[in-house]
């Protein structure tokens, strides 16, 4: 695939961490979430002890990550409040491997919501672009997820006995702002954000609740 363009990562996503009443909505705080990345480099590449450093890898600044496996095939971004899609490698609409255009990834979502539904909930979206990098983990590549997005995916595995993660970009709902026949993805092989055009065959990752 080729890459038109490219934004630097977005770290600062937020974490739910306040459930504050209504009222008090201007006192609401976030903080973002972590990278993840726990090691440290010289400026040559080379791996130094992050002690004083001031690197991320020292500072660790953040939200820890937390994940719940719901057991249906599902996610729970404890931090985020998101539910996300478990990817499988069995040839189902679930399949790692599927690959869609931006208008037939909107096509699976409708394929997702309808009844019965996956997982029992019919709200099921695509992520918009701050979402889908919730997940990238800086502290990892090929792919760039936390454990819980990338365990046990071996050929034949179910959402209910797997969960994988492509190294390649996932379609966000986001348009390119400046070319909007361009949308973002985020690329879980290293973490980076693109905006490609939208006739591009990309992953999908499906996504609901949320603020």
């Amino acid at each position: 695939m080729t890459r038109l363009s490219m934004v630097p990562p977005l770290v600062a996503v937020l974490a739910l961490t306040t459930l504050a009443p209504e009222a008090d909505a201007g006192a609401r705080r976030s903080r973002p979430l972590r990278t993840a990345q726990t090691t440290c480099w010289d400026a040559s590449g080379n791996v130094i002890a992050c002690a004083g450093t001031a690197q991320d890898g020292d500072l660790r600044r953040g939200e820890p990550r937390a994940y719940q496996d719901n057991g249906d095939g599902t996610i729970r971004d404890q931090r985020t409040a998101l539910t996300w899609e478990k990817l499988s490698d069995d040839g189902s609409i679930h399949d790692k491997d599927a690959m869609y255009t931006w208008a037939q990834a909107f096509e699976k979502i409708d394929d997702l919501n309808t009844p019965p539904c996956f997982a029992g909930f019919c709200d099921w979206r695509l992520p918009n672009v701050m979402e889908l990098q919730t997940l990238v983990s800086w502290g990892n590549f090929d792919p760039s997820v936390s454990a819980p997005f990338d365990t046990g995916c071996v050929p034949g595995c179910t959402v209910l006995t797997c969960s994988c993660t492509l190294v390649s970009g996932y379609w966000s709902s986001t348009s390119a702002e400046h070319k909007p026949a361009n949308a973002h993805v985020v690329g879980f092989g290293t973490g980076n954000v693109f905006n490609v055009p939208k006739t591009t065959t990309d992953s999908v990752r499906a996504v609901r609740g949320g603020s």
